[in-house]
């Protein structure tokens, strides 16, 4: 009777976190995790004024997992508060390809006296209200007539691709500076409260977004469903910002005004388990 043998191949995959490598040049006290860190990305040229600390980096560390651009981009900022540095200027970045699944970053880290200065988007905060300052961008009064001022903001998602399980989507609400503004005569309390409606209405459609996503079981593997949602939730954000202008007559009718902001604040408090 003849024999039959059995080979078993057993593959093993190691997965880890990207790898994370810096160089300090200057040492300062580390930054708590409240104090702002401001990230410039690859394109920004602005002129940075402040002392260079160091270089970091996230790169691939082998079948890493855990390395969305979101990700790594968190990453960057704890080695930077680690470090003392309030700025981070993107200088090299590798989308992933056919020899890596992660977003890889390279960067200089800055001390610099203010960073707010710096700033070109501004995440959501109940902590963070917008100021004046934070509207950065040049009037458009030819298209926009008689309007005091503009706020631009909105949400997007990202998920990173997995082989091994399942990937995150992260979403994320924000404040554009250089494509928001204000008149000079639009420059007080009452205006700034009406701009600042329309960033927390921002905020509670992100949230929505989010909810609607996880109540759909979305992950990296079915995110034409996660498109679908997006352009659902996008399309309602853009009506409620409309509805609040026009009923608001863009902040001339004060009681409808205040009916709005108490209308806010309780959709964000309604929608409190979904925040970032």
């Amino acid at each position: 009777m003849k024999k039959k043998f059995f080979y078993f191949l057993f593959v093993i995959f190691i997965t880890c976190s990207p790898k994370l490598k810096s160089k300090i040049d200057k040492n300062y006290p580390p930054l708590s995790e409240d104090e702002l860190v401001v990230v410039l990305d690859i394109h920004d040229g602005q002129a940075i004024i402040g002392d260079l600390i160091g270089v970091v980096q996230a790169k691939d560390g082998g079948l890493a997992v855990n390395c969305t651009y979101y990700e790594n981009i968190l990453n960057l900022k704890n080695m930077a508060r680690a470090a003392g540095a309030n700025l981070i200027k993107i200088t090299q970045y590798k989308t992933p390809d056919n020899w890596s699944t992660c977003h890889r970053l390279r960067a200089t880290i800055y001390k610099v006296a203010n960073p707010k200065i710096y700033e070109t988007e501004i995440e959501w905060s109940a902590n963070r209200k917008l100021t004046w300052d934070d509207f950065k961008g040049e009037p458009d009064v030819i298209n926009n007539p008689n309007t005091l001022a503009l706020t631009r903001s909105g949400f997007g998602y990202e998920s990173g691709i997995n082989l091994f399980k399942e990937g995150q989507i992260f979403v994320q609400s924000v404040f554009s500076t250089h494509e928001s503004w204000v008149v000079s005569n639009g420059r007080n309390d009452y205006v700034l409260r009406h701009e600042q409606i329309h960033f927390d209405i921002t905020e509670i459609y992100t949230r929505k977004l989010r909810k609607e996503l996880i109540d759909a079981k979305v992950t990296s593997e079915n995110l034409v469903r996660a498109k679908a949602i997006f352009d659902k939730v996008f399309n309602e954000l853009n009506e409620r910002q409309n509805r609040y202008d026009n009923e608001t007559k863009y902040g001339d009718k004060k009681e409808t005004q205040e009916h709005w902001e108490a209308i806010v604040e309780i959709e964000l408090a309604k929608y409190d388990l979904y925040k970032k």
